[in-house]
């Protein structure tokens, strides 16, 4: 083979490494620039580039990125920050709190704020657009009017009662279930976690035994007699609407069992409706729910 045999092979070898590389300078007057080319591309587009100088300043024959990716890859072209310019997201002020969800018990409260500009070649993402929090709701017309069906369950349950007096310890420092490392999970929690405030009922005793008799504080628990009963906030259960088991349905008969008291369980009737209050136990026998 003679000289211009071999320079002939030679030249199509490196046209050929330059294909398969794609690594060859480019052709004068290819855009160098995003600008140039005009290129702004959102999240990661590996079609989004130009042939220039990168930020971190490496040859300018390489490909330098004109996509929001580029920052966390280092690979931006030199104009990118003056031509891509970031922009944060924007957001309006909140809107009101809804209604509370349940007219007549444990719901939520929502409230809402809209996006003016969404965030644009890395600018910061949107914040939070939705809230919420606990409630209690009580409509005395509604409360009224709710049907048995839907206190069905409340129908169905037993009352766990203690005297009056037990309750103290709930508010003291020493037994109290919210503190130590619990606390951490309620701090963490604060949007949905609440206390509704202690409630009680009044009961008309219609059914009890012998057995009662062989309690002090649950020998008060005579047939024809009207006790208190308090729903205290360590007591409620947010599983079942953030109120105490077996706490009865108005005008409606259900049961009820002395909890340290062998065989000593009963029937009675909810005089009341449920609302925020608290016994007296120099008034009438006075207990409260577990």
């Amino acid at each position: 083979m003679g000289l211009s045999g071999r320079l002939l092979t030679a030249l199509c070898t490196v046209v050929i490494l330059c294909i398969g590389l794609h690594d060859c300078r480019p052709e004068r007057g290819y855009p160098r620039s995003c600008g140039e080319k005009q290129l702004c591309c959102p999240g990661q587009n590996n079609t989004c580039y130009a042939f220039g100088p990168r930020v971190d300043r490496s040859e300018d024959s390489d490909r330098c990125y004109c996509d929001s990716n580029c920052l966390i890859m280092g690979d931006c072209c030199m104009d990118y920050a003056h031509v891509c310019k970031a922009q944060d997201c924007s957001v309006d002020t909140w809107g009101p709190w809804s209604k509370c969800s349940n007219p007549c018990g444990f719901g939520k409260r929502l409230r809402y704020r809209a996006v003016r500009m969404y965030p644009e070649n890395g600018g910061r993402h949107c914040p939070m657009l939705k809230q919420r929090r606990a409630c209690v709701g009580f409509e005395e017309e509604q409360c009224a009017q709710q049907s048995l069906e839907f206190q069905a369950e409340e129908l169905q349950e037993r009352a766990h009662i203690l005297p009056l007096e037990l309750g103290v310890y709930r508010t003291m420092k020493k037994y109290d279930p919210w503190k130590g490392i619990l606390k951490n999970l309620y701090d963490r929690y604060f949007n949905e976690i609440f206390t509704r405030a202690t409630y009680c009922g009044h009961f008309k005793v219609l059914k009890t035994n012998a057995h009662c008799l062989n309690s002090e504080w649950a020998k008060d628990l005579r047939v024809n007699s009207t006790v208190c009963v308090e729903c205290q906030p360590v007591a409620m259960n947010r599983e079942i609407g953030m109120r105490c088991m077996g706490h009865g349905v108005s005008s409606h008969v259900t049961t009820w069992k002395a909890v340290d008291v062998a065989k000593c369980h009963g029937q009675w009737e909810l005089t009341d409706q449920h609302l925020p209050c608290t016994c007296h136990p120099e008034h009438q026998p006075s207990f409260i729910f577990l």
